[in-house]
């Protein structure tokens, strides 16, 4: 689902299966039954998803919920916990079925405490015994006795995992995905070992304890009784020990140092995070240098040492033989010289790719600037589509208010008009002489370039519900655009003796033109610029204008404030006692703080000159901020430099 309806339109539930744990106090875990990615979330975010998805509703409705509540995180941190959460299969559309659990049925069962009792001795003497081993750990050359190693390495492997999907199943969890993984170095028997997390930290040290027993036993058993068996059960050893993948090692350091690093962190790009390299890049160097991260690092370094040992061990000639062919003198020595150029090339590679990622970075940066239009049809394709024509006109911003006998008559009076591909409509500076509604096709705006060029340039487009040539008609002036077809497409055409009667007259030419004042200037607005004009009728609608004279104070420091102020003529100033804060002028906007937060302004704002302003409801206000998230973003932005501080606060 593409990011714009996840994030308007459409509608999310939460899994009902969802698998939800506490890991540690702060720190909650979810995870679809029918999923692996697991979500490190906070209590409150968690609550956001459990509560705001409990029934089916838009993220809009969710946000708008959540101002009214007080309860809304940095929009940021929304924004990209509903897309990590979809992502994860935590949150599904409303008529999405669930993929199926991938929990399956596990008899055997072991409490974790009892799992630790037994095997907390057993590794004490496991590594005791290698320390006093009395043979030396030399493979001899290749014989029967590998082959029995890496089958009893198998072995040990796939029961460690065995006995650890028993605790995993005794702590109340799912054993997940339990099978066979033939495509390994070592084939064993393996689950979702991730599943421990959901239990707690505890269960999880004692699952990565669990399977690294019986491996580490092995080898001991074999360091005293069988030396021919032990290279692939050292091989094996460090498998489980490996500071990377899904190994024992890293669990248990999960389990006994990590922090947990959260899935949402506020200040992320919300864009999904596989496309903006710089942000991943910098999100993988501050899990780098977490509490597990660092230790990561010296496990790494340390367990690199131990294969070295284990290599001198097995084969002590293996060093020996490197040396020879790659020192001075031997056949790969010139070879090596090459290798270093292209090592000393990697660098330069780096920087060149980190040039590229930043630019990337930057440009979903810019894109985070650009107006939405959110992708949903503004026509009713169902009436469309019967030939329901006053229905569908219903959908066009500029004839919602009318009457069904008013949209009946109107219809009756449109005639149908079919136009093809790179068809004109009508040209820019031609003679107003008719109205148009969009029904099917899109159409290209265009504007003619200053002379002495001939050249058009495109300004916008144009979809079903649309109409467009309304202002020529109002203001009696020529075309001000040239509109063609980008595709097949049909129009409604309403000449102007039509419209003047049925939509000025049962309007009003005044209503009209207020609402067509107001959205225009809406679309001048730092934070609306280049919204669609349907977009900006359909709020323009919401706004009534009210006359504000001179000396008037709007607002009063502490106490409540229900509206939001879009200043259209005059000037404001925004005053702490005496000290003036802020001056205001057509095209900024007060209120939007309080309407936010808690109800109260915290501020006086008064009129300086006679002005004119564009009021909306806190409810419409609300619905205006969160129906897009970049408007969404921008307002906060603002707000928060003028507040001086963040809006919303994470919890």
């Amino acid at each position: 689902m593409p990011q714009t309806d996840l994030l308007s339109s459409a509608r999310l539930r939460i899994d009902p299966a969802m698998q939800r744990g506490v890991y540690r106090q702060g720190t909650v875990i979810m995870r679809a039954d029918g999923q692996t990615q697991q979500l490190v979330l906070t209590p409150a975010q968690a609550t956001i998803l459990q509560q705001g998805f409990a029934e089916p509703a838009t993220v809009p409705e969710v946000l708008v919920r959540l101002l009214g509540d007080h309860r809304c995180p940095p929009l940021q941190e929304f924004y990209e916990l509903v897309l990590q959460a979809h992502a994860a299969g935590v949150l599904l559309g409303a008529d999405a079925t669930p993929p199926p659990s991938l929990a399956r049925r596990w008899w055997p069962k072991l409490k974790p405490g009892v799992a630790l009792v037994l095997v907390r001795p057993l590794l004490l003497l496991a590594i005791g015994t290698l320390v006093v081993a009395p043979r030396p750990w030399i493979a001899p050359a290749w014989n029967l006795g590998l082959l029995w190693g890496w089958l009893s390495a198998c072995g040990l492997l796939s029961l460690g995992e065995a006995l650890a999907a028993c605790v995993t199943a005794g702590s109340g969890g799912q054993v997940r995905r339990p099978r066979l993984h033939w495509l390994r170095i070592f084939p064993h028997f393996r689950f979702d070992s991730a599943e421990a997390a959901l239990a707690g930290a505890a269960c999880e040290r004692t699952v990565a304890l669990v399977r690294l027993t019986p491996v580490l036993a092995g080898v001991a058993a074999a360091a005293w009784f069988e030396p021919h068996w032990l290279a692939p059960l050292l091989a094996g050893l460090l498998y489980v020990l490996a500071p990377t993948g899904p190994s024992a090692a890293r669990q248990f350091l999960s389990g006994l140092l990590e922090a947990k690093v959260f899935t949402v962190r506020s200040g992320f790009l919300f864009e999904p995070r596989r496309q903006d390299f710089w942000m991943r890049g910098q999100s993988w160097w501050s899990e780098q240098l977490s509490r597990l991260g660092l230790a990561k690092l010296v496990w790494a370094a340390a367990w690199t040492g131990l294969v070295g040992l284990v290599l001198l061990w097995c084969r002590p000639g293996v060093y020996l033989a490197v040396w020879r062919g790659f020192g001075p003198g031997g056949r790969f020595h010139d070879h090596l010289e090459t290798s270093l150029y292209v090592v000393a090339a990697i660098p330069a590679a780096g920087l060149l790719f980190l040039f590229w990622a930043l630019i990337r970075h930057w440009r979903m940066r810019r894109a985070l600037m650009r107006p939405l239009r959110i992708s949903q049809t503004h026509i009713n394709t169902e009436a469309l589509n019967t030939g329901d024509n006053p229905a569908a006109l219903r959908s066009v911003p500029l004839f919602r208010n009318l009457t069904d006998d008013d949209l009946r008559a109107l219809a009756a009076a449109m005639s149908p008009v079919q136009v093809r591909r790179k068809d004109i409509v009508f040209h820019e500076d031609d003679p107003g002489d008719a109205f148009y509604v969009v029904m099917e096709g899109s159409f290209e705006v265009l504007k003619n370039l200053p002379p002495p060029s001939r050249r058009k340039k495109t300004i916008g487009w144009l979809h079903p519900g649309d109409g467009f040539g309304e202002i020529a008609l109002l203001d009696h002036a020529n075309r001000t655009t040239t509109i063609r077809a980008a595709s097949v497409g049909r129009l409604l055409r309403l000449g102007k003796a039509d419209f003047d009667q049925l939509v000025v007259g049962k309007m009003g030419g005044e209503a009209v033109r207020e609402l067509l004042q107001n959205a225009a200037f809406l679309g001048r607005l730092t934070i609306l610029g280049g919204w669609p004009f349907d977009d900006l009728m359909e709020h323009a609608r919401r706004c009534r204008s009210q006359q504000i004279a001179a000396g008037t104070q709007v607002l009063r420091a502490g106490e409540s404030n229900l509206w939001f102020y879009l200043i259209f003529d005059g000037a404001f100033e925004v005053r702490q006692g005496k000290k003036v804060l802020q001056r205001l002028h057509p095209g900024d906007y007060f209120g939007e703080i309080s309407l936010l937060e808690h109800g109260t302004t915290t501020a006086d704002v008064f009129a300086v000159e006679d002005s004119r302003c564009l009021v909306m409801s806190r409810a419409d206000f609300l619905a205006f901020f969160a129906r897009d998230y970049r408007i969404g973003l921008r307002i906060e932005a603002l707000a928060a430099h003028r507040r001086g501080g963040k809006l919303f606060s994470s919890r």
